[in-house]
């Protein structure tokens, strides 16, 4: 097997769970791309792709909720916010927050078909999560025209 490229789609394809279409999975956290060289513990390889994905999404969250004081970024960021958005973000935190929980349960104590149950109840949510933080990002990205805007209103005369 060392000689032969592992092909991570024709091996999902054989996984006795039910499971998203690979190429939706795929698409979403380029599992193909994953350093997973063989069919050793597969389906728990996927899980934990997955939970990266989340785990990433919660660090950008947390940097809103809970600012460092000293990061210039998180501070110009967070006043794009209102309270009630806060709230919303917050709300999202804590879903995502379960699913990395319930990841790190099974890595604890591992077991394939909860191993399946999580990508299969990720993936369904996944696309509201996905359109949130689309949401998030792009308020993220245009507090930094709010920031060139309130500079240029100050006058120091």
């Amino acid at each position: 097997m060392e000689d032969e490229k592992f092909d991570i789609k024709a091996e999902y394809n054989k996984l006795k769970h039910k499971l998203p279409k690979f190429d939706d999975l795929d698409g979403e956290f380029e599992l193909s791309a994953a350093n997973i060289k063989d069919n050793n513990f597969l389906i728990r390889n996927i899980r934990r792709r997955l939970n990266d994905k989340v785990i990433f999404y919660c660090r950008i969250i947390e940097g809103l909720l809970y600012p460092n004081q000293s990061s210039f970024i998180g501070m110009v960021e967070v006043k794009a916010f209102n309270e009630q958005e806060k709230q919303k973000i917050s709300k999202l935190y804590k879903k995502l927050m379960e699913y990395e929980r319930e990841s790190l349960n099974i890595d604890v104590n591992p077991d394939e078909k909860k191993d399946a149950e999580f990508i299969n109840n990720l993936f369904k949510e996944w696309k509201k999560f996905k359109e949130e933080m689309i949401t998030i990002s792009k308020k993220m990205k245009d507090a930094w025209h709010l920031e060139e805007k309130e500079e240029k209103d100050v006058y120091f005369g």
